[in-house]
């Protein structure tokens, strides 16, 4: 790797945070970077529908949160700025995270379609009222827009300063050889493990079917969803689908780092028309967030662990638990991850609690958090045993409005021979004496004195149990 590729791919770490993707104007995906899987198909969306039919100028931004112009859920803005003549910066940031179910999109917020919010320097206030006017949208909108813009022009300015002051020059040149070298770390990475092909059959617990066929060849990956069903209550976009087949991929690989247009190019996916990974508006979208990516994830980890016998793992719980409290007008989510698949060699990670404040959820709501751990799993058993995942119990101090969601809990999916499941996620009710089993989707108002006990989902286990001597 030249100097000039070290210091671009330095750049691009050093400039890229949260969710985010720069691209040119032309459409060259340069980097992608991100926790959440759907972001590595939906930024470089957003961004070609915006420089398609917006043609935003130098310090221009655009706005969107529409889940079929590259957005994800509707809580969730992507910003697309123009930092150059040449270079477009895409960021999603968080705004208020709600679950809101419904029967459409619209029903789920304001959704925002591709639009120029900064044009010459000067925010559009006539717009950015009538969208803070909306009923369904969230308070102190405006507010919390233009402190997004400044923060994005104080960002771009540094990095156009570092460029301008090393004399650094992002030529077409550079970026050829940048993107042919990640498309060749790819093609290595993927073609000095076995080649080979599966077949995969998940089913949701809201009855769909996923049905991958993953084949590896010469350094390729291709991805035929030929036979999955048409939707039922879960709807996937494109975007998402795609940017979760190549999230899971690069991180099984090692070139995660390395997203970009080149390393796009190692993999394929197909997809039948009318089948529920290619939603289409007005679908609802919420559930297919959460529960479609799930099971998108743990149905190509298990084709490749039925490929790469060498690498053998237990089946991780991909699909969290995630749950809104409502009182008043004070609101709070909690998303709990599930635990990791064993290695044949290694337990598997348990999962963390992670940007959960228990201390501002008492604060703001009237509950008692009486337990906030790691769940004693029954599954997920083995030589090796899967990660745990966590457990909560809350007790409500008055009542409380919940909303709760989650999935593969009900179909288990074919696994190795040599491992075992782990447990699914469980919500329990204990009110008045009795204790009741709750679905994985629903509302249920929580009165005061009762306890919600939450528990996501443990990773499976991997051998068969040692027995003592």
């Amino acid at each position: 790797m030249s100097y000039k590729i070290e210091l671009f791919h330095s750049l691009l770490n050093n400039f890229l945070k949260g969710e985010e993707a720069l691209l040119t104007i032309e459409g060259d995906v340069l980097a992608v970077r991100g926790k959440q899987p759907a972001t590595y198909g939906t930024l470089s969306a957003a961004a070609n529908i915006v420089g398609k039919y917006l043609k935003l100028q130098e310090g221009d931004i655009a706005v969107l949160n529409d889940p079929y112009s590259g957005g994800t859920t509707l809580d969730e803005m992507t910003f697309i700025m123009a930092v150059s003549e040449d270079l477009l910066w895409v960021s999603r940031r968080p705004m208020v995270k709600s679950i809101k179910t419904g029967k459409s999109v619209e029903e789920e917020g304001l959704r925002i379609p591709p639009t120029p919010l900064r044009q010459s320097g000067k925010v559009n206030d006539v717009i950015l009222s009538a969208m803070q006017a909306h009923p369904a949208c969230p308070p102190n909108f405006t507010e919390w827009i233009k402190e997004q813009f400044a923060q994005m022009i104080e960002h771009a300015y540094r990095l156009i300063h570092t460029v301008e002051t090393t004399g650094f020059e992002i030529t077409g040149e550079l970026i050829e050889e940048y993107l042919d070298l990640s498309k060749n770390l790819a093609t290595h990475r993927i073609s000095e493990n076995a080649s080979g092909d599966a077949r995969v059959d998940i089913v949701l617990d809201s009855g769909e079917l996923l049905r991958l066929s993953l084949e590896i060849h010469e350094g390729r990956i291709k991805m035929d969803f030929g036979g999955t069903s048409a939707a039922k209550t879960i709807q996937l976009t494109e975007s998402a689908a795609y940017g979760t087949c190549f999230h899971t991929i690069s991180k099984y690989y090692g070139f995660t780092d390395y997203a970009n247009s080149g390393t796009f190019s190692s993999l394929t996916v197909t997809k039948p028309s009318g089948c529920w990974l290619m939603a289409k508006y007005p679908a609802s979208i919420v559930k297919g967030m959460n529960s479609g990516i799930a099971a998108l994830q743990a149905a190509i980890e298990l084709a490749l662990t039925h490929i790469h016998s060498k690498k053998e793992k237990a089946l991780s719980c991909y699909s969290p638990l995630t749950v809104q409290f409502n009182a008043n007008s004070s609101q709070a989510v909690l998303r709990l991850q599930g635990g990791e698949g064993a290695f044949a060699n290694r337990d598997g990670a348990s999962a963390h609690l992670e940007n959960i404040s228990i201390e501002r959820i008492e604060r703001e709501l009237p509950v008692k958090i009486v337990r906030a751990d790691r769940r004693q799993s029954l599954g997920g058993k083995g030589k090796f045993s899967g990660g745990r995942g966590l457990i909560f119990k809350v007790e409500a101090l008055a009542d409380v409005e919940t909303t709760w969601l989650s999935d593969l809990t009900l179909h288990r999916p074919r696994i190795p021979k040599n491992c075992s499941h782990g447990d699914p996620c469980e919500v329990i009710l204990d009110s008045n004496g009795s204790t009741k089993v709750l679905p994985v989707l629903g509302t249920q108002k929580v009165l005061k004195g009762d306890v919600l006990t939450l528990c996501s989902g443990s990773g499976g286990g991997f051998g068969k149990p040692e027995t003592p001597a």
